[in-house]
């Protein structure tokens, strides 16, 4: 079964999500450290938008996690849907 890119994006956005609380980070905090829009953070973390590879970039070192990390996680839930 191929990936599809709007998936894989809810996916990123739902780990992105579980990384942000684990750190007890608010969105608000998370939008400070990272220079990122709160707003762009929420509608990430729900799935309804896929931001640049710059702001993924972004997130995850505000987060302290490398971008690959959190993109391989990603990619585990995607192929435990096929």
């Amino acid at each position: 079964m191929k990936a599809e890119p709007v998936e894989f994006g809810k996916k990123l956005g739902g780990v992105f999500l579980a990384e942000r609380e684990r750190k007890k980070l608010s969105k608000t905090r998370l939008s400070e450290m990272a220079g990122v829009a709160r707003a762009g953070i929420v509608l990430f973390e729900r799935g309804d938008r896929m931001p640049s590879i710059h702001i993924c970039k972004a997130l995850a070192d505000a987060l302290g996690v490398p971008l690959s990390r959190l993109v391989k996680r990603a990619e585990k839930l995607m192929e435990e849907l096929e």
